[in-house]
């Protein structure tokens, strides 16, 4: 359990740093990460992957529209819907930090058989699983300290 606590506390100073450089706050920056690592969708959408209020993500859409990371777009299927998606400007500025960071993270694997890799993978997704479900339970819970606004 001290690696994994060790590992998401590094993963999270990574991103505090590069939210930073980029000049957005840590909120706006995992919005940035979720359309990266999912693509376009709707602010609601966004709001429910993100675990915040649906205002908050307009907050969040509005400040990362005005710095050029992202924009809104119509729904190509249906023109009704409006969707968020990342900008090649935002995809670049990003990857401009993080691309040395998974370089080093890909060369790290090099060393794990295919079937070792696909353990490690099974872990992580297992301990994804986990972390998502226990966000439910506390936001279920409830909390006169909860701060998910942006």
């Amino acid at each position: 359990m001290t690696a994994c606590r060790e590992f998401t506390s590094a993963v999270d100073a990574v991103n505090q740093i590069v939210a930073g450089r980029m000049g957005v706050n840590r909120t706006d920056h995992r919005v940035l990460e979720i359309l990266n690592r999912k693509g376009p969708m709707t602010a609601g959408d966004l709001a429910t992957a993100g675990h915040l209020t649906t205002g908050a993500v307009t907050a969040v859409v509005d400040r990362l529209e005005e710095v050029g990371y992202v924009r809104r777009v119509r729904d190509t299927e249906d023109r009704r819907r409006v969707l968020v998606e990342q900008t090649v400007d935002g995809r670049k500025t990003g990857m401009r930090y993080y691309q040395p960071f998974m370089a080093a993270t890909f060369e790290a694997m090099d060393k794990y058989t295919a079937d070792e890799l696909a353990v490690i993978r099974d872990f992580m997704q297992g301990a994804t699983a986990i972390s998502e479900q226990y966000v439910r339970e506390l936001r279920a819970a409830g909390s006169s300290d909860e701060a998910d606004t942006a």
